[in-house]
């Protein structure tokens, strides 16, 4: 029995010895020791000479001085999936790409310093990265793997102010932006980007879209957006007001990243870049384009023509010393036009009449489509072309059995009756270069019904 217990003894002892080897304490914390501090643009310039050359010429530069950058993370992978193992760093110097091999934990605010020793720099389209150890991928191109942040990086703090430089999309496309925290005001997504989604989100997988976004100059710059990112089925407005992102590149295109989906803040009326403001509402008006010289864009005090989708306008012809108004798609290789002949305002608190004239030449269009449409609008206010309401008049226009270049009469077409309201008229061409019939319209004449 003595000899039993001294058994039980001993291997309670051992297995008590293997238990306290079995993950019982805790790994060696190993000290975080930054190296010499450096602003990031001291960094991106090390790659100077690569960016100089032609791409295919490229290869990724290895980091190999001490160095260290301490920033703010201005857009990370933690928030609205619009970035996926990446977060963008910036200092007082610029900002630059960093790429991980897994997603993040640097979260928007967060104060961290990176050590950059044995860490690479290379660039995708010209946009500088700063990640780990190089590879060829399928194409025959280098590329990085993602840096092992807890390897690399400190958190230094959290919920740090991150203020975006407010700038013009001119001002952004020049590399010293790049990687960095802007914002543009006065800014809205073109006509052909209105009511779509941010992303390619029903696409299997779905896929990353770009939407031009303009300012009142009709400057643009692209916003590119993933598939993945939380607003990608979001639907694009046709409103004005401001949106913060990253500056980023792709060869030669300049694009903003949105960060942070509260931060597009579109909640005003559109403006209409080159457009003259919609003059005031008149009880009677009358236009016949005799005025204006052959081949010449038609601009009329108070109304509007409007290039909605392509860059083609209502312009004035002459034929047989007759002067009319004529929009066309024919040789203009546009996958699509529109384009808006706007009358200024009419009272219309008593019944109005329109009467007008309309022809054709060289019908192209098929099926049902067609190129004319004429259109009323109590709520179009100049700016608020796409969400106004349009409501159709019904009229005799030319139409594909009429013989060209015959003008036929509209006859009287009365205009709705609402006590204290104005209403504009819109003359609307669809086509492209395949659909590219021309039409014409002349003598136009609002008058108080007899």
């Amino acid at each position: 029995m003595k000899k039993l217990n001294y058994i039980v003894i001993l291997f309670s002892i051992l297995l008590s010895a293997a238990c306290s080897d079995n993950n019982e304490n805790p790994p060696p914390v190993i000290e975080f020791i930054a190296g010499d501090f450096v602003q990031i643009q001291q960094v991106k310039d090390l790659y100077s000479a690569e960016l100089a050359k032609v791409w295919t010429d490229r290869v990724p530069v290895e980091i190999f001085e001490n160095w260290s950058i301490k920033g703010i993370i201005t857009a990370s992978d933690k928030k609205d999936g619009n970035l996926y193992k990446e977060a963008y760093i910036q200092d007082g110097s610029g900002g630059v790409h960093l790429m991980f091999n897994s997603t993040s934990g640097l979260y928007i605010g967060d104060s961290v310093i990176v050590n950059l020793q044995g860490l690479f720099l290379s660039d995708y389209g010209n946009l500088i990265q700063v990640g780990s150890t190089p590879y060829i991928d399928e194409s025959g191109n280098y590329r990085l793997l993602g840096i092992v942040m807890d390897q690399v990086t400190k958190k230094i703090s959290i919920n740090n102010p991150t203020t975006p430089e407010i700038v013009t999309i001119p001002q952004v496309k020049s590399t010293g932006w790049l990687g960095k925290l802007v914002t543009l005001n006065n800014v809205q997504f073109t006509d052909d980007a209105v009511g779509e989604s941010y992303a390619d989100y029903m696409l299997d997988p779905p896929a990353s879209a770009n939407r031009n976004l303009m300012d009142c100059d009709k400057n643009q710059i692209i916003v590119r957006s993933s598939g993945y990112a939380s607003f990608a089925s979001d639907i694009i407005t046709d409103l004005n007001g401001s949106i913060t992102g990253i500056v980023t590149v792709f060869n030669s295109d300049y694009q903003l990243i949105i960060r942070d989906y509260t931060e597009v803040q579109l909640t005003n009326d559109r403006c209409t870049p080159g457009i003259p403001p919609l003059g005031s509402p008149v009880e009677t008006l009358s236009q016949d384009f005799e005025s204006f010289a052959n081949d010449e864009d038609i601009q009329i005090d108070g109304w509007q023509n409007i290039a909605q989708k392509g860059d083609r306008i209502w312009r004035n012809k002459i034929f047989s010393s007759n002067g009319y108004a004529q929009a066309t798609a024919y040789g203009s290789n546009l996958a699509r036009m529109v384009t808006w002949l706007i009358t200024r305002p009419v009272t219309i608190s008593v019944q109005k009449t329109l009467n007008f004239q309309t022809a054709k030449a060289y019908w192209e269009h098929t099926g049902t489509n067609l190129p004319f449409e004429l259109l009323y609008s109590t709520d179009y206010n100049g700016r608020n072309l796409v969400s106004a309401t349009w409501v159709p008049l019904s009229a005799t226009i030319a139409g594909i059995t009429d013989p060209d270049n015959t003008f036929i009469n509209s006859g009287n077409v009365n205009l709705p009756v609402e006590n204290g309201k104005s209403c504009a008229i819109a003359f609307k061409y669809t086509g492209s270069s395949t659909e590219s019939t021309s039409y014409r319209i002349d003598n136009i004449v609002i008058t108080v019904t007899k």
